[in-house]
């Protein structure tokens, strides 16, 4: 995965890519190859970005049990090095919700946050792990994992206790062991249906209706830029839909440091998807910024004489760059100025209008979501 270090040259290079690539060639009809798209995205995003979240869930895992048999200072540091590296590359994937990951609400069950530790506390402390009813999102997942790794107490030596000297330590293992375990199942889920049939299912879904693939796979995909980016991450904290703030609903809240960086991630994820290129490669392929070239859709207005996919590019690199002003805690921004915070939230929503409204508008395809939250 990208260093945070080197984030603003990646984008820089992403940000060339999407504006020096675009013609303005005359198209009769929307004759455009959606299954090649459609390929591009399985081959070269989905199943390669799958391949290493389950090996990034696989070494949690490890690490995990390390942890509970071994419950130190070292292995304590070693399980939340293998947390976060998870965690970063959830980030590319939780896009994908369509076929499985929608049927059983991957993203619910692996991501809500704020988690809710009165509940993960009486959930320890009547020794019930059992993870999976409907209510229960919000006392798993990486959220619940930032709690139980970080949020115990308030160094590591207290929080180290809870899992040794506790008289419910065993149960603190417990509970540890089983967060890790049901991300695995439902992951498990999701990668072994896609390996065992969808992946034919989806290339072959190409038309252009409302249960085709790309109409599927845009609406999840805009989901994902608007409600857990802009709204989840930064939004919903910021106060941008209420009359007070939130700091301590932050995404990684917990750890006290990585919650911009889970954003930049995130942020990536959408850019590199909309530019059709391979996880973790330089090279891109058939694309919603490709799509959208081949439409020669333009901006409104001020904007009618710039390609609406350099427009939406350019925006990705902008939200990048302000968000990488934000500090390492978005909860410590909230509280020291805010202001931030809510530029940031403005930057990143004008790419939903541009991608919401009219990327959607020229390829023929309706939002399927509900808006709760009055944008």
């Amino acid at each position: 995965m990208k260093k945070t270090g080197l984030l603003l040259m990646v984008v820089a290079q992403l940000l060339w890519s999407c504006g020096l690539n675009t013609t303005d060639s005359e198209v009769v009809a929307d004759k455009y190859d959606r299954k090649a798209m459609l390929v591009n995205w399985v081959d070269n995003n989905i199943m390669p970005s799958f391949q290493h979240y389950k090996s990034k869930l696989e070494n949690l895992k490890r690490a995990s049990d390390d942890f509970i048999a071994t419950p130190d200072r070292t292995q304590l540091e070693e399980v939340r090095q293998k947390w976060l590296e998870a965690y970063k590359t959830y980030q590319y994937i939780s896009m994908f919700s369509i076929g499985k990951a929608d049927e059983i609400q991957f993203s619910k069950y692996s991501n809500t946050y704020p988690t809710a530790t009165g509940q993960i506390a009486v959930k320890i402390d009547s020794g019930n792990f059992d993870l999976n009813g409907i209510s229960f999102d919000v006392v798993q997942g990486f959220p619940a994992l930032d709690y139980m790794l970080f949020g115990l107490g308030e160094n590591e030596n207290a929080i180290l206790e809870r899992y040794t000297t506790n008289t419910n330590a065993n149960k603190y293992k417990g509970y540890l062991s089983a967060l890790v375990n049901r991300l695995t199942l439902l992951f498990n889920t999701v990668y072994d249906d896609w390996q065992s049939g969808y992946k034919a299912i989806f290339i072959q879904r190409s038309d252009n209706t409302a249960s085709g693939s790309v109409n599927r796979m845009i609406n999840a995909y805009i989901h994902f830029y608007e409600k857990d980016i802009r709204t989840a991450k930064i939004g919903y904290p910021a106060g941008k839909f209420s009359t007070e703030t939130y700091p301590d609903k932050v995404e990684a809240y917990y750890s006290k440091k990585y919650s911009k960086e889970l954003l930049l991630e995130s942020i990536i994820a959408a850019q590199n998807f909309f530019e059709g290129k391979h996880f973790n490669g330089n090279e891109s392929g058939s694309s919603l910024k490709s799509y959208l070239d081949y439409l020669t859709i333009k901006g409104k207005s001020e904007e009618s004489g710039i390609l609406l996919s350099k427009l939406i590019c350019n925006q990705f690199y902008k939200s990048l760059c302000i968000a990488n002003l934000l500090l390492p805690d978005l909860s410590q921004q909230i509280i020291t100025d805010n202001t931030k915070m809510t530029a940031t939230f403005n930057v990143l929503q004008r790419n939903v209008a541009y991608m919401k409204s009219d990327m959607t508008s020229a390829m023929s395809i309706a939002i399927d979501y509900a808006d709760t939250d009055g944008d």
